[in-house]
């Protein structure tokens, strides 16, 4: 290994910074138990050393320098190798103000353990053989997820049900290669293997998979990430009211006097499962006097291309006008897009003909942000686009690192495929297989580097 040493034991508070109603001090390795057993004095007495696995044990945990106590506890036990590290691990619950913490790590630093680096639990893990490295990734996405979907997404990788795909996948490629090798090595035995249609099948199947793992890619990065919707209008159509009604609160600034909203707003919400980023923008017009008029144009204009659906608002209570008509212009036509028909709540003066002539068969919403009537439906059509985004079956994966790596591995796979095909010697072939294989390898962390190590582990917060 590079700096960190699995023979010493390590210690870090487990829980967010700032005060709460309990924090965790987790410490792993060989000495966690000499480590702690000279502060704590349990309720009867009891060594740590001598207690049984998954135990909870109550006392006080002692500063020896004033022979007070620091406060009481909890101490978790956990026994190698059946611990989250595959080390002895012991954590101590204790309340959670920040003296307090501070205090006990502090005391365990004193004692000859070291501070953890980011993410070095859940490195143990992986190095020990609980976690691989898919599913050492599946944990910051569970802390990190946003949404019931990302939720759902982390929670099945973090249960292996990606590695287990993955693994099919790298055993399907190892079978290739070894029929190959096999047919190369002995080239006059009866091995079974009709090269002209088993490879070629085996070639097309590891293709297609890998496909469909690169195409979940951008299907999970709107779940993870988060859908960025856009709420475009001319001026005074109610954009604003709108924004505030999704999100149940006023943030955004509403005025009968036009151009109130003058740079885009963006809010987080949670829509039907669905971590949606949603933008309100200042009210479009064609021709912009004001300077700051201008500069609001042009960043909704940069907020439409960026958008993955649009809420193309308009004043329900007034007749189509060619302003609203501009604004409808200005989408670009590949984006998903609801007509909101806005404030409902009031006799209406859009006649449906021009709207349809305008819109065609874009799907539309009447609502009033006054009353909320209809923002229900519109919650659900914003769902139903998601739904239609992100609804294929199957393993998805959640990290760049997974892409390159699999991009990589079908870039040698279709090389393989190619000089296979042209019937050039297998001794070509085989080496853009082995390439594939290496690329699988690294995905699931079969084999890595420090370095990479470092990379993934760096993003995960100190405890974890």
């Amino acid at each position: 290994m590079s700096k960190f040493d699995l023979d010493d034991t390590i210690a870090a508070i487990a829980t967010p910074a700032g005060e709460g109603g309990i924090a965790v001090i987790r410490v792993s390795g060989p000495d966690a138990f000499d480590a702690v057993q000279p502060f704590f004095v349990s309720r009867k007495n009891q060594k740590l050393s001598g207690q049984p696995a998954n135990t909870i044990h109550g006392g006080k945990f002692m500063d020896p320098a004033t022979e007070f106590p620091v406060d009481r506890v909890l101490i978790s036990i956990f026994r190698a190798p059946q611990s989250y590290t595959g080390q002895d691990v012991i954590e101590i619950s204790c309340h959670g103000g920040l003296a307090v913490t501070k205090k006990i790590l502090g005391l365990l630093l004193g004692k000859g353990v070291r501070h953890a680096e980011p993410g070095e639990f859940t490195r143990r893990a992986f190095l020990n053989g609980k976690l691989d490295l898919t599913q050492a990734e599946a944990v910051l996405d569970l802390i990190h997820a946003k949404s019931d979907r990302s939720l759902d997404i982390a929670v099945r990788q973090l249960s292996g049900s990606l590695s287990r795909a993955l693994k099919e996948m790298k055993e399907e490629l190892l079978r290739l290669l070894a029929h190959m090798e096999a047919f190369l090595d002995f080239p006059e035995e009866d091995l079974g293997i009709d090269v002209k249609t088993t490879m070629q099948d085996q070639f097309a199947s590891l293709q297609e998979k890998i496909r469909a793992f690169l195409a979940s890619f951008q299907r999970n990065q709107l779940i993870r990430e988060g859908v960025l919707v856009t709420i475009v209008g001319k001026p005074n159509v109610g954009k604003s009211s709108i924004f505030n009604a999704l999100l149940e609160r006023d943030r955004a600034l509403v005025s009968d006097l036009p151009h109130t909203t003058r740079d885009h707003l963006e809010e987080a919400l949670e829509i039907h499962g669905f971590f949606i980023r949603l933008r309100d923008t200042a009210g479009i017009i064609s021709t912009p006097e004001h300077p700051l008029d201008k500069m609001g144009m042009e960043r909704t204009l940069a907020a439409l291309r960026e958008s993955d659906v649009v809420l193309y608002a308009m004043d329900g209570s007034a007749p189509l006008e060619e302003a609203d008509r501009h604004v409808f212009r200005l989408i670009p036509k590949e984006k998903k897009m609801i007509v909101l028909v806005n404030k409902s709540d009031l006799p209406s003066r859009t006649g449906m003909k021009e709207l349809e002539a305008l819109a065609g068969k874009k799907p539309g919403v009447r609502l009033s942000a006054k009353t909320r009537e209809g923002l229900q439906e519109l919650e659900e059509r914003i769902a139903g686009f998601l739904e239609q985004e992100t609804s294929e079956a199957g393993e998805q994966i959640t990290k760049l690192r997974h892409k390159k790596a699999l991009e990589t591995a079908l870039e040698n796979l279709q090389r393989a495929e190619s000089s296979f095909k042209e019937k050039i010697s297998l001794e070509f072939v085989t080496p853009d297989l082995r390439a594939a294989l290496e690329a699988m390898k690294e995905l699931t962390g079969d084999v890595y580097s420090e370095d990479l190590l470092d990379v993934i582990f760096s993003e995960f917060c100190i405890g974890k």
